[in-house]
């Protein structure tokens, strides 16, 4: 979300709780489903799809959401399989983004959602 444009509070906000947020219907079914597609993906059914498709989704659309998740979730599975472990650029990077989400969240008078990096303990 970062890399194409996102704010950095609701970046933190989606990792921490997305039920949360205020989120259009459309959005709401789409991380619902990827949610589900994630963490159980045999359980999936035509029914899931149809919920997208009545959220105001296109097919394309459906396509892009499955596409998507399914790369994201290769990329992890990858990176767990060879034990491979974040680089300090990846980390200072997410940092960066925690303290902008945490200066965000103080300007606008709302809780920063989560502090994985420990960003308010260090300031």
């Amino acid at each position: 979300m970062r890399q194409e444009g996102g704010d950095d509070l609701a970046v933190e906000q989606v990792k921490d709780d997305w039920r949360q947020m205020e989120l259009t219907k459309a959005e709401y079914a789409m991380l619902e489903y990827a949610e589900k597609l994630t963490l159980t993906p045999r359980s999936m059914t035509e029914a899931d799809v149809q919920k997208l498709r009545d959220a105001g989704w296109s097919d394309r659309d459906i396509l892009d959401i499955v596409h998507v998740c399914a790369y994201f979730n290769f990329r992890v599975r990858v990176v767990d399989g060879l034990g491979l472990e974040l680089g300090n650029w990846q980390i200072q990077r997410a940092r960066a983004g925690s303290e902008r989400a945490a200066r965000l969240a103080q300007e606008r008078g709302v809780p920063m959602p989560s502090d994985p990096w420990r960003v308010r303990q260090a300031g």
